[in-house]
């Protein structure tokens, strides 16, 4: 099992970006992945999806989550969660490839160590099921960071802006280069490819060796993510080719992201950020 973590500093995108790629490699990729919110009930990667256990609860009026993070938190503090019955607390969005572990509807204080062990038992339980487990974290000091482990696949979301840019590389310049919790790729969402802050142009001005992609700004993803409707966007253009230029951009620079962040789940241990691969 991998984990791959999409992370900002807190300025968002991170949400829609860890959405977009669990689809893309839901429906295109031979892996059984699992989304995981561990943020509120429907904010964050869930933003995107409409649910159908959201709506019976709505109508239902029901007093206790019985599905998502929540209820998994209940069964790993009550020593009842098992491998057998993992699923029966996710919703699949995309059957047998994706599945949604929504957020808390309650509040749970990150730093409390319970909450830590009993997300720890989860991932150990969740690694069991699924090929690889995909999650979301906001803020430069989010405490959830703290939780990564050496083999874990960390992308960084940025906006072009040079003030975060200079906060990101100035972090990532001291952080210690023999730890595993080294962003191994870059996400610029809303890309503007011409503006002067262009990939080549921050890569060479930040000496930046980690690959980088641009997902460019698309109307209609927008809307899809504002209708809860990302999984009909993916399916739609699924295979058609050449029928708009923007909405093909968006696509291969979805592709692409799939196709970096998959192969970073097979290396080794070591920071993927000291590799050679070249980005764009």
């Amino acid at each position: 099992m991998s984990k791959i973590i999409f992370w900002d500093l807190g300025y968002g995108g991170s949400a829609e970006v860890a959405a977009a790629f669990s689809v893309q490699a839901g429906l295109h990729d031979k892996y059984h992945l699992l989304l995981m919110n561990y943020g509120y009930s429907g904010t964050g990667v869930e933003e995107g999806f409409l649910t159908r256990n959201r709506e019976l609860d709505r109508d239902l009026r029901l007093p206790v989550q019985d599905y998502g993070m929540e209820a998994l938190m209940r069964l790993a503090e009550s020593g009842r969660l098992y491998q057998a019955n993992m699923m029966d607390y996710t919703y699949p969005l995309l059957q047998g490839r994706l599945d949604l572990a929504d957020g808390m509807q309650t509040n749970s204080d990150p730093r409390d160590p319970a909450y830590f062990q009993h997300l720890e038992a989860i991932l150990n339980m969740a690694e069991r099921y699924y090929d690889i487990i995909v999650t979301q974290v906001s803020g430069l000091e989010s405490i959830l960071m703290d939780s990564l482990r050496e083999d874990d696949i960390l992308i960084a979301v940025l906006r072009q802006n040079r003030v975060e840019l200079d906060t990101f590389f100035k972090l990532v310049d001291v952080s210690d280069a023999g730890r595993g919790n080294k962003p191994m790729a870059l996400v610029i969402p809303h890309y503007d490819a011409a503006s002067k802050w262009s990939l080549q142009n921050i890569k060479r001005r930040y000496n930046c060796e980690a690959p980088m992609i641009g997902i460019p700004y698309h109307t209609e993803f927008n809307d899809a993510w504002n209708g809860q409707d990302i999984i009909g966007f993916f399916r739609r253009y699924r295979l058609l080719k050449g029928r708009g230029y923007e909405r093909e951009q968006f696509l291969f620079s979805c592709k692409e992201l799939a196709r970096l962040a998959l192969t970073g789940t097979v290396r080794s241990k070591t920071s993927a950020i000291d590799d050679k691969m070249k980005g764009a």
